[in-house]
């Protein structure tokens, strides 16, 4: 009876593990998500996703910023974000990044509940790349 729980309870331990190793970029594609602190970004943030529309949450002593942008799909893995000047005011380098296409993302690889991925801009003709990753909540 004992070897039969541990074996349960092994096989239980082993579904729920590969259960995080088994996302795939659909699974980023609409829900919630955070970007954590890393080199380049000094403050998590949250992401709200539904379809082509995605928000961005910053709070900044105690204040919540809200940015509003249009995803596009090119496919699961691959999509072009653009701010959504109809829903908000933009700053001048939110009104640069729409003015040069906005930022193409897309996937490095897929690591526990994260998405790797790699954004780039044209630039005068030069391509600027920045890594990151978005992960489930």
């Amino acid at each position: 009876m004992k070897r039969k729980k541990l074996l349960l309870t092994g096989i239980l331990l082993i579904g729920i593990s590969s259960y995080a190793q088994s996302l795939k970029c659909e699974d980023f594609m609409n829900g919630e998500f955070y970007v954590p602190v890393e080199k380049d970004i000094t403050k998590s943030f949250k992401i709200k996703r539904n379809g082509n529309s995605q928000i961005e949450i910053v709070e900044d002593n105690g204040v919540e910023k809200k940015s509003y942008i249009i995803i596009k799909w090119i496919d699961e893995c691959t999509y072009r974000l653009k701010y959504d000047e109809t829903k908000m005011e933009y700053t001048e380098a939110e009104k640069f990044i729409n003015s040069h296409n906005g930022v193409l993302v897309e996937k490095i690889e897929i690591v526990g509940n994260c998405f790797l991925y790699k954004s780039t801009m044209i630039i005068d003709g030069k391509e600027e790349r920045k890594d990151g990753k978005i992960c489930k909540e």
